[in-house]
């Protein structure tokens, strides 16, 4: 009978060495869940200044590719950089609009220029407001026309 005690022992002692590493495992497991979500969803921030342009287009031309087929035209411009030349029509502290088609949100104040100056504004479309026929883009910046 002392054989069997000894025995049961031992496999209560690797019960519980076994139950010790399957909490290892799953604390393991979870922790590398948690720092690949974490890296997924923080990635660092996009800086539109320095990205190359995928498009140089009038503000007409843009805005007629949306009206035209608001589908395809946001497959083809959403979230992408661009580069759109028109007249000033309105000025704000961090914004301006440009032909009262496109709508640029600065990430800073920016200057105030002459109303119906030409200018040429880089940034990322977000997408085209079908109420108010605008076409908004943000992290915009001036560049030299």
């Amino acid at each position: 009978m002392p054989f069997l005690n000894n025995s049961y022992y031992i496999n209560k002692d690797l019960i519980f060495v076994f139950m010790k590493n399957k909490h290892n495992i799953i604390f393991l497991f979870a922790l590398t869940l948690g720092v690949l979500v974490y890296y997924y969803t923080q990635k660092p921030h996009r800086n539109i200044t320095t990205e190359k342009v995928e498009f140089r287009l009038s503000s007409d031309s843009l805005l007629n590719e949306f009206i035209s087929n608001e589908i395809i035209a946001s497959s083809k411009f959403l979230d992408k950089t661009l580069v759109i030349f028109g007249s000033v029509t309105e000025i704000n502290k961090n914004f301006l609009t440009l032909d009262d088609k496109i709508y640029c949100k600065f990430d800073g104040v920016i200057p105030k220029n002459n109303t119906n100056s030409k200018i040429v504004i880089k940034g990322r479309c977000i997408g085209f407001d079908s109420l108010l026929e605008q076409i908004k883009l943000d992290q915009c910046s001036f560049l030299e026309p």
